[in-house]
């Protein structure tokens, strides 16, 4: 309860200074409602990354209010990406220097983002991928091929599916992506077709026209301020 009364004050405390500021024309600001709404919810991400000591959720929430008032501040050609990437930066030193080693002496940092690869090879219709703050590389093989879920996190994603048989003739990849990298390697016989809802995102789908293919996927989600790349074999 004294934590919660503590994050409203300073929420509070923090408006009130943002409105005296426009008032005063320190910064020239002009709020609009959306701009007013997100500032609010990345002030709150900001103080509970704080509070609860989260280095990436306090860097990157500061990261997007310099995004939202990019032209005030005067960075407005750092948007999005050199932003984002300094801030990715920063988070990771910060997070090397607060946690340097763990107990046996080892990297903190080095044990969170090691580059692992694992691989799929059971029957399952459906197939969960997860990834946060790392990066990984993944196989899947399945033989009967229904859906493939993949939740990727501040993130390097790379999927190959190799030797994958669908349970029907079409199978389908849902992709949540926030602030990540992912690539999909799919063989060249397949008919892909990408239906994705994007906010400052970037798709790349280099594949070469085919007319003939043996099985189709379809490619769903959302991703936002991330890039897919789609590679065949």
């Amino acid at each position: 309860m004294k934590t919660k009364r503590i994050f409203w004050g300073l929420i509070l405390l923090i408006l009130a200074i943002l409105l005296v500021i426009t008032k005063l024309e320190l910064l020239q600001l002009h709020f609009k409602f959306w701009t007013l709404v997100l500032t609010i919810a990345f002030i709150f991400t900001l103080i509970h990354g704080i509070l609860h000591k989260r280095i990436f959720q306090s860097v990157f929430s500061l990261a997007f209010l310099a995004m939202i008032y990019a032209n005030s501040l005067g960075i407005a050609r750092l948007v999005p990406w050199t932003l984002l990437f300094v801030a990715l930066l920063v988070s990771i030193g910060l997070s090397m220097i607060t946690k340097p080693f763990d107990k046996n002496g080892k990297s903190n940092w080095e044990q969170k983002h090691k580059i692992s690869s694992y691989e799929f090879g059971d029957s399952r219709q459906d197939i969960k991928i997860k990834e946060k703050m790392s990066s990984s590389v993944r196989y899947v093989k399945a033989n009967n091929l229904a859906r493939v879920n993949i939740n990727v996190t501040v993130a390097s994603l790379k999927v190959y599916f190799d030797n994958v048989d669908f349970e029907g003739d079409t199978a389908t990849v849902f992709i949540n992506g926030s602030l990540s990298e992912i690539k999909l390697i799919l063989p060249l016989e397949w008919e892909v077709v990408v239906n994705l809802n994007s906010v400052l995102s970037e798709v790349d789908n280099s594949k070469q026209t085919n007319s003939i293919y043996h099985k189709k996927i379809l490619i769903e989600g959302n991703l936002n301020l991330s890039e897919l790349k789609i590679e065949y074999i």
